[in-house]
Order: structure tokens, then C-alpha cells, then sequence
């Protein structure tokens, strides 16, 4: 008689055959339908992943980021732009004509802040007070004139002040 020799791979296949009959049960048609129902679910995630527009998705991440750093160029420029404007209001100039003039000329030559110092601004105005030394505030305050004739103390409107140095009543 011929013996049968059994190899170590031998008991490991046998082994595992016998795991898988003991593991190996039947489903009821409810957790059967269950199952096929996760299944169809994963399918249909697998393929919508697989009809994704890839190419699609990143020019739209490209046209985003654009736009993204078109919003945060027009960001600065008004934040710098509102800073230089109180920059300007600070000068005490005596009109809106001058304090545009000041903010272009600042602005033509892209002057930059540290903290709330404009650098190079003191140079800018400088050169605009030699040019233009009347378009600034006196810091002497402008005197208030009364109309008091009578004693009264107050200060009356024009018409009433013209009439009374006039002698009108």
C-alpha cells in the first residue's frame, strides 16, 4: 500500500476548505435584497466618480482662483486707497480740489504704508505745500464776528447784520 504523505501546504488547503463550509451559510431573501442593495448603491458612487468631469473641475478651480485673486488685488487697492484718502484729510487742506490732487499725486507715484506711516508721503506733501503754500488751513482760528449793536449778545444772520452797520431797521 501506498502511503499518502501530507505536505505542510497540503493541511493548509484543507484547513481552509473546511473554514469556508463552516463560515458558509445561506441568506434569507430579505438580507439577500438588503445586499444587492448596498451593491448597487457602491456601483452607482464607483460610477459617478467615473463620469466626473475632471477637466471641468479644474478649469473651474482656475477660474475661481481668478477671480479669487482679481477680488484680493480690488481688496488692497481700496484698503490702500482709503488709507491714503485719511492720510490726506489728516493735511488739513482747505478744500476737496486739493485733497484730490494730493490723493492722485500719491497714488501716480504708489507710495506704501508701514503701519499708518505713508512712506515717502512727507516728501509728496513737501513739495505740494512749496507749490501750493494758501491751500492749506490756517492754524490761527478764524474770529468771530458779532452783530451786537444793542448789548444782546449772539451773532445774527447777514441780512440783519448789513441792515443794522447800514442803519436799516
Amino acid at each position: 500500500m501506498a502511503e499518502e504523505t501530507k505536505t505542510p501546504e497540503t493541511n493548509q488547503v484543507e484547513n481552509v476548505q473546511e473554514q469556508a463550509e463552516q463560515t458558509a451559510r445561506t441568506y434569507t431573501e430579505q438580507e439577500y435584497n438588503a445586499l444587492m442593495e448596498q451593491l448597487n448603491t457602491a456601483n452607482a458612487t464607483i460610477q459617478s466618480y467615473k463620469d466626473m468631469d475632471i477637466d471641468g473641475i479644474k478649469a473651474s478651480v482656475e477660474e475661481y482662483k481668478t477671480k479669487w485673486e482679481q477680488a484680493e488685488n480690488d481688496r488692497k487697492a481700496f484698503e490702500h486707497k482709503t488709507k491714503v484718502g485719511g492720510f490726506v484729510k489728516s493735511l488739513g487742506l482747505k478744500d476737496d480740489i486739493y485733497e484730490k490732487y494730493v490723493t492722485d499725486m500719491i497714488i501716480a507715484k504708489e507710495l506704501k504704508f508701514d503701519g499708518d506711516k505713508l512712506i515717502g508721503g512727507d516728501d509728496v506733501v513737501n513739495q505740494f505745500k512749496a507749490k501750493y503754500p494758501d491751500a492749506f488751513k490756517s492754524a490761527t482760528p478764524v474770529p468771530e464776528f458779532s452783530v451786537n449793536t444793542s448789548g444782546k449778545s449772539g451773532v445774527r444772520d447777514d441780512d440783519a447784520f448789513v441792515r443794522a452797520v447800514m442803519g436799516l431797521k
